[in-house]
């Protein structure tokens, strides 16, 4: 998926324009100064300061005079003003250096949306007043300080000219950056004076390792509010990003040629030194790659003072990521309070996939160990034009929190009622590793589709086997999609109706090919899941039987249980896999990949082998089976339909979920039941929900006849529940479908 264009460089489309005029056009080393120069022209023209004394009093050699700068500062700082963002924040956005590809790969530096600033700056300003002491130790250009010194200060100039001169203290490796973040700054003020005291304290280096005497010269008790938005890289170093570095064009999995194999170990052994020195500061850090937003937030609680604030944007890693439990630990027990924002960058907050999940993190820092420690606040945040808005609220007791995910990992709830429907699963439910369930897992990721790929044969061939990708696996279904023609991205598959199911693989391979330790798998049956996922997809999970005499691609993730081999386990557990119930529940945890992390996180339900229960999810999953190649009819499309809601609501109840936590469950699927025939009156069909619900009324003995009065009426229409949208929208979707699941 393609990065999107930030918003913000829209709405500063014209103030580029006439920057890039003034200038010259040109990017060169010697044309950034003067970009900068002209920039610090509108600042004093918003400001209202002497421009020839800022420049005497920051070692700037003009490019040109001061009279010729601030004219050609004229159409800057009116397309700015004609605008929707704060000239400060406008200006730390035109003065910040071009950021390419790798440089943002290699620093993690992600520049601060002047939405996302506002946001922040609102969270910490009721905290704050004008003489509070406050720092960015990443600062960039600034836009993060720009924003705080607006919400604290206002239009109030003497406020602000104190604020300035007296709390506000910045850091960056860049001293580019240090001078962009300071012209933004300096639009507040006509006081050059107030900005020497303030960049007197000013720190260029690298935060994370910066002696501790570096921060107490500039606040000795500590801050009041420390304010950031890290870098979100780890620290590494590959080939592929060193030749990228370095200038040559190529793209993941292309053959390495020129590769300064010195030069390429010296940088290794310096990022590794890095490495190292960080993990001995930093030890909540864990083993492995650094990442350099966990060190960060370290820092930040490092530098506040007890009871003041730390505000931040942070990758979503931090709520659930199995590397970041110690520093969710460390936040919990050290904060008084904790508010936690989950956005999206679908409103173009940054130039990356706009599915990506980031956080908006406030803490109070806890000013004693006995400090009263107030619940979670989660909040779900989505961009408009100009800011972000809250869509939903949930208040998550740390206690409760620690009750049902011990590794203190936060589900994307939305709301309370959200929240006691997660709880209700997880207490009812039963881990993975539960002495007395046999749920035990030996998962395996039996082929890897870039490594043995040279490996892999055009056509079937005596001895070798079919190879299964991601694209033919779905719920209770193998052999889902046939490949036709082409490789790659121009590879054509062919969707296959329900009942209809067959085996057509892109590729086969030779047992004795595969990796040594995996070549068993392929002689047993096994069960297999799609490892591309995401919460708002039509479902998340999809898994089915995999049969033996096939190899499984690394997206299609194989689980063996060895406790107990029996095919009526792997039935059962794919029926529970691929049920509503723990779909949603894995929904509050999931980003784009299902990874056995995340996977075992989700409870089983408690289903004792052999009982009543677990009977019935062996018969209707046999059969379902048998049912994925018996033949397209319509027959076996309703047949299919009733056992995967009788599936549903028997796994609900072992749940412990009644009819209304379902109604609630299944709210979470939006996209079910595209192409199918809706009720009179009513703009899309559900008949799903309301097969699954009329399955659940009746197990639970309910008296309710709605859900089933429904399903009937939808029926004869020509409904049909569980049919996937791609099929029922008579193919249109096959190729997305093929990119996003294979």
């Amino acid at each position: 998926m393609s990065a999107p264009r930030p918003v913000e460089s829209e709405y500063l489309a014209p103030a580029e324009a006439a920057l890039t005029q003034a200038v010259g056009g040109d990017y060169s080393l010697t044309s950034f100064e003067l970009r900068l120069q002209v920039l610090e022209a509108a600042s004093a023209r918003f400001g209202g300061f002497d421009l020839t004394a800022f420049h005497e009093a920051f070692g700037v050699k003009s490019k040109r005079a001061a009279s010729e700068l601030l004219e050609l500062a004229v159409p800057v700082a009116s397309a700015i003003e004609r605008s929707p963002i704060h000239p400060a924040l406008a200006l730390s956005v035109l003065a910040r250096e071009v950021l390419h590809e790798q440089d943002r790969k290699s620093t993690g530096a992600y520049h601060t949306d002047f939405r996302l600033a506002t946001r922040l700056a609102k969270l910490a300003a009721p905290k704050l007043t004008h003489k509070s002491k406050v720092i960015d130790p990443a600062c960039g250009a600034g836009i993060l300080l720009a924003a705080l010194t607006h919400a604290v200060c206002g239009m109030d100039r003497a406020k602000t000219a104190h604020w300035l001169a007296h709390g506000v203290c910045a850091a960056d490796l860049s001293g580019n950056s240090l001078r962009a973040a300071l012209l933004a700054l300096a639009s507040f003020t006509d006081d050059v004076s107030t900005l020497k005291a303030m960049r007197a304290r000013w720190y260029c280096g690298d935060s994370l390792m910066a002696d501790r005497k570096v921060w107490t010269a500039m606040v000795p008790e500590g801050f009041d509010a420390v304010i950031g938005n890290p870098p979100w890289e780890k620290v590494k170093i590959s080939r592929h990003e060193f030749l990228k570095s370095s200038g040559t064009k190529r793209h993941y999995g292309a053959q390495i040629h020129g590769l300064d194999e010195d030069l390429f170990a010296q940088q290794r052994d310096e990022v590794a030194n890095y490495s190292r020195r960080l993990l001995a500061r930093y030890p909540d850090l864990g083993n492995g790659e650094p990442d350099l937003y966990i060190a960060f937030t370290d820092l930040f609680f490092e530098l506040c003072k007890k009871q003041g604030v730390v505000v931040a944007l942070i990758p979503g890693g931090l709520i659930r990521s199995q590397g970041t439990r110690a520093m969710r630990q460390k936040i919990f027990d050290a904060s008084q309070s904790v508010s936690m924002s989950i956005i999206d960058n679908r409103a173009r907050f940054f130039t990356i996939d706009t599915r990506f999940k980031f956080l908006a993190v406030a803490l109070t820092k806890a000013g004693s160990e006995k400090s009263k420690r107030e619940p979670i606040t989660l909040m779900h945040e989505r961009g408009t034009p100009t800011g972000l808005e809250i869509t939903g609220t949930a208040t998550i007791g740390r206690a409760a929190l620690a009750g049902v995910r011990g590794d203190l990992s936060l589900p994307e709830v939305r709301n309370v009622s959200e929240w006691k429907l997660f709880s209700k699963i997880g207490e009812a439910g039963v881990s993975w590793e539960e002495p007395g369930y046999g749920w035990t897992p030996k998962f395996c990721r039996e082929v890897d589709m870039t490594k043995e790929r040279p490996k892999f044969l055009g056509r079937a061939t005596p001895g070798a086997l079919p190879l299964v990708e991601g694209r033919m696996v779905q719920a209770h279904r193998f052999g889902v999609k046939g490949h036709v023609s082409g490789t790659g991205r121009r590879a054509l598959w062919e969707a296959y109706a329900i009942g209809d199911s067959r085996l057509a693989p892109q590729f086969w391979i030779r047992p004795s090919d595969m990796p040594s330790a995996n070549q068993h798998r392929a002689d047993v049956l096994r069960v297999g899941f799609c490892d591309i996922a995401g919460q708002t997809n039509e479902r998340s999970l999809m898994a089915s039987l995999i049969p033996a005499g096939v190899v499984c691609g690394n997206k299609v993730p194989t689980i063996l249980f060895p406790e107990d081999p029996s095919e009526e386990r792997l039935l059962v557990w794919v029926s529970i896999a691929n049920s509503f119930a723990f779909d949603w529940m894995l929904r509050r945890v999931l980003t784009t990949t299902v990874n056995y992390f995340l996977l075992q996180s989700v409870p089983m339900p408690k289903l004792a082998k052999d009982g009543l229960p677990w009977k019935r999810l062996v018969s209707a999953a046999r059969e379902l089976r048998t049912l994925d190649s018996a033949g397209a009819t319509r027959e076996t499309y309703e047949r299919m339909a009733q056992l995967r809601g009788e599936i549903d609501a028997e796994v609900a109840v072992a749940y412990g979920l009644d009819l209304k936590d379902m109604e609630l469950v299944l709210q979470d699927f939006p996209l079910l039941d595209r192409g199918q025939v809706g009720l009179p009156g009513e703009a899309k069909s559900t008949i799903t929900r309301d097969n699954v619900l009329a399955a659940m009324a009746k197990r639970t003995g309910s008296l309710s006849t709605v859900w089933s009065h429904r399903a009937m009426q939808a029926r004869a229409l020509g409904a049909i529940a569980y049919v996937p949208s791609e099929l029922a929208l008579g193919g249109e979707e096959i190729e997305e479908g093929s990119k996003i699941h294979g």
